[in-house]
């Protein structure tokens, strides 16, 4: 029996929402599964709530050969599980987004401190300052 993941489609007209499941190959789209994997709403707005996936039961039926289709790759994907046999990368679980936002705003930070550092060295260099200048001197604390 080949055995496909894929997604069910529930919800009203212009409000779908899907649940990801293990299915025959054979039956319909939204026909019974042989195990419900999670869901998807593509309508909520957080990342973290949009995706519910049972991560140990999709491993596990990925290790025994199950195909997923090309949405279900990609939300896999998305989501950190890597699939065996494919060429593409998986990209960062949850919390690992979180720790790559963490370190872009600590390094934005940096940048700003070192930009008006800079500001103040120019300003205390020159006694005539332009309007620009001398805000942004103020913003850093320098006049």
């Amino acid at each position: 029996m080949a055995v496909r993941l894929r997604l069910k489609r529930l919800g009203r007209k212009n409000r779908a929402f899907f649940r990801m499941g293990a299915f025959d190959s054979r039956t319909r789209r939204n026909g019974r599964a042989i195990e419900e994997l999670g869901n998807y709403d593509p309508h909520l707005e957080d990342e973290g709530k949009k995706y519910n996936l049972n991560r140990e039961r999709i491993e596990y039926w990925l290790s025994v050969g199950a195909k997923p289709t090309n949405t279900v790759a990609s939300i896999l994907l998305r989501n950190g599980i890597s699939i065996p046999g494919s060429q593409k990368q998986r990209g960062l679980t949850p919390e690992e987004r979180v720790e790559r936002e963490a370190l872009k705003a600590e390094k934005a930070k940096k940048r700003e401190l070192a930009r008006q550092r800079k500001a103040i060295q120019q300003a205390a260099g020159k006694q005539k300052l332009s309007k620009a200048e001398k805000r942004a001197a103020k913003k850093a604390g320098g006049l």
